[in-house]
């Protein structure tokens, strides 16, 4: 049974390793996005979000001011909205509204979520220059950034 329970957690880490390498997104502002170009920079933090999620518009300002202070020293950041495909029209207002700074994408149909097994938003993934997930954290309190922010110093100082 042991046996069965590491092969399984070894093939899962594969699989999510190549699907954080072969993700390939569109921008709101039309431009396209190859996580693997950004991991390799330093250190890539993907963020599940929605608009009508009140911890992820808490989380935020959070996050692009973790962009703003570690952008130059290898932090890339992709926002990946969740809201419906009757609400995606109106992300870009909201986005700009709010000043994010990162690249933001959208997942209306959570096709992206699901893939790296998204169950509850805010969702986010640290992933580091090889392309390994590791550090996964779900929804948002007060202070939470700051255990997010340490663990991107680390990835970064390493």
């Amino acid at each position: 049974m042991k046996r069965v329970i590491i092969i399984f957690l070894l093939t899962a880490s594969i699989l999510t390793a190549q699907s954080v390498s072969e993700l390939k997104i569109e921008t709101l502002n039309n431009k396209q996005i190859n996580a693997k170009e950004l991991y390799q920079k330093g250190v890539l933090l993907i963020n599940f979000w929605a608009s009508w999620c009140q911890p992820c518009k808490s989380e935020l300002p959070h996050l692009n001011h973790l962009y703003e202070k570690y952008k130059d020293k290898g932090l890339s950041i992709i926002g990946i909205n969740q809201d419906s495909p009757k609400s995606v029209a109106k992300v870009r207002s909201f986005v700009a509204s709010q000043s994010i700074k990162f690249p933001v994408a959208v997942d209306p149909n959570f096709e992206i979520f699901n893939k790296f097994n998204g169950q509850v938003l805010p969702y986010s993934l640290l992933i580091d220059s090889n392309g390994e997930i590791v550090y996964r954290h779900t929804g948002y309190v007060p202070g939470d950034e700051k255990k997010l922010e340490e663990e991107i110093a680390q990835l970064l100082n390493r």
